[in-house]
């Protein structure tokens, strides 16, 4: 039997839910989530192996146009190039059809050379079924999709039919990975991930854009002791951080502890400090120490 694989690059407007799918796909927790928009800063890869098949479907942030600070500006270069050289593009949208910023997708997709599938999201919370045709009817008249795939990320309805679907277009050629691998970024990236996870989902919609984790020291001892710092551009936002006598951060250190331990599968002792650090998302090297590489 011939063997395949092939990196594949899931893109769409920020929150469509890319991540999700990703995470479904894998089977494992790879790319955080929250109901925020851009949640998904870095490029991440989730590995799904099977028989003589290998996909190695490539996470990014949400895509948009470049603007603002250097943070964003990195984040929207690093959507962008995660669409050069790679074998499948696999386009999201969701049920609610093709928006502004979903055509701003589709705009930058058709530059692409390759295939390209359709993956209309979220149809779990689709009511009106028959509401499903004409949007699949109007998707396949804006572009010549190799396929057009109705899914569910959250349920993992119709995951398979994707899959499928991608098998056919990746090339022939060997692994690019053991198949036991799932992802290619390190424990301490996923650890600082699962705690900015947790800032994402529990904080309001500004404060988690002016936040950042570095994880700075791992004992490894029972239990696995664990700092990090939650970076801040204002001492306002340090505040609202910490909360009334300190009880917000200890919300998000609870959370976060757990979501580590469920990952490692070990006991963890998690400290975590907020720190202000002025003019972070605009200083590249404070970038460069997060991971956000200027030439991405």
């Amino acid at each position: 039997m011939t063997v395949r694989s092939g990196f594949v690059t899931i893109v769409g407007k920020p929150n469509v839910g890319k991540s999700t799918l990703i995470n479904k796909i894998v089977g494992e927790k790879v790319s955080i989530t929250s109901s925020k928009p851009q949640t998904t800063r870095h490029r991440i890869i989730g590995i799904h192996t099977k028989a003589k098949c290998q996909m190695v479907f490539v996470d990014t942030p949400g895509l948009h146009s470049p603007r603002g600070k250097a943070l964003n500006r990195v984040i929207a270069r690093t959507a962008q190039s995660s669409m050069i050289d790679v074998d499948v593009l696999v386009l999201m949208i969701t049920y609610a059809g093709w928006h502004a910023a979903d055509r701003y997708v589709l705009r930058a997709v058709r530059d692409v050379s390759a295939p390209v599938i359709l993956a209309i999201n979220k149809i779990d919370r689709l009511k009106q079924k028959e509401r499903l045709l004409p949007l699949i009817e109007k998707s396949a008249n804006m572009m010549n999709f190799e396929a057009i795939v109705p899914l569910s990320a959250k349920s993992g309805r119709h995951t398979d039919l994707l899959l499928e679907a991608v098998a056919k277009l990746v090339p022939a050629g060997p692994m690019y990975f053991p198949t036991e691998q799932i992802t290619d970024r390190d424990t301490r990236f996923m650890l600082s991930e699962l705690v900015r996870e947790q800032v994402f989902r529990l904080l309001g919609d500004e404060i988690p854009y002016g936040a950042a984790v570095r994880v700075d020291t791992i004992d490894d001892q029972e239990p696995l002791r664990i700092q990090a710092h939650i970076w801040v551009d204002k001492k306002s936002q340090k505040g609202i951080m910490l909360g009334k006598k300190g009880q917000r951060i200890k919300q998000i250190s609870t959370r976060a502890r757990h979501s580590i331990e469920r990952y490692l599968g070990r006991r963890v002792y998690l400290d975590l400090v907020v720190k202000v650090r002025k003019g972070w998302a605009d200083n590249q090297a404070d970038l460069n120490s997060l991971g956000y590489w200027e030439n991405v």
